[in-house]
């Protein structure tokens, strides 16, 4: 089994998550997934529409040894984070970013993160708003900003916060072996419905 584990902070966007976790722990997608959810600490946290979640780690216990993807949910707290936290995360995306084994998923103010830490200058990527990350001074790759809902670039995927199905499209892909027809057949019966979607692969 394949592990892969969401970061999320206080008053984390639980839209973002929602429909990556449940495809990955969705028999008719893959089998071959787990999940589990990780945060500063294992205090319960909130999201933006009030759920609220326990996490099962730490920061500090994520081995990448031990996990296959990395996927930071973006929130409102991403920018008022500790310094400390702030490089927990920074060398956890590393660590896993230069592993070409490894995905990197980061969508909304998470994307937004990884930008102004640097963690995008090599690769193409999106980000909610290309106006908050141009003058960054550690942001220096503004060639490679794709206007799009989502993007892939080898083991990293960004997305827009408004892109939650495309963003768990994406990181079906790039982590490589969930086949294409069902990685496919979610994201039609999220944009087309359900009926479209299963006449479709019926053809």
């Amino acid at each position: 089994m394949k592990n892969i584990v969401f970061v999320i902070l206080d008053e984390f966007a639980d839209w973002e998550a929602a429909f990556l976790s449940s495809a990955l722990n969705d028999k008719n997608i893959t089998k071959n997934y787990t999940t589990n959810f990780a945060s500063i600490d294992k205090n319960l946290k909130k999201s933006m529409g009030n759920l609220k979640v326990l996490p099962d780690l730490t920061l500090k216990e994520i081995d990448e040894n031990d996990v296959d993807g990395l996927v930071l949910i973006g929130g409102r707290t991403w920018r008022s984070q500790i310094e400390e936290t702030n490089t927990k995360i920074v060398e956890l995306v590393k660590k896993f970013k230069n592993n070409p084994n490894k995905v990197v998923g980061a969508i909304c103010d998470a994307a937004y993160f990884l930008a102004t830490n640097g963690l995008l200058n090599d690769r193409k990527h999106t980000v909610n708003s290309f106006d908050e990350i141009k003058d960054n001074s550690n942001y220096t790759n503004s060639k490679n900003f794709v206007e799009m809902e989502s993007v892939i670039d080898g083991n990293l995927v960004t997305a827009k916060g408004d892109s939650p199905i495309h963003f768990a499209k994406n990181v079906m892909m790039a982590l490589g072996d969930i086949p294409e027809k069902n990685v496919n057949l979610f994201f039609d019966i999220y944009t087309i419905g359900f009926v479209k979607a299963f006449e479709k692969i019926s053809k």
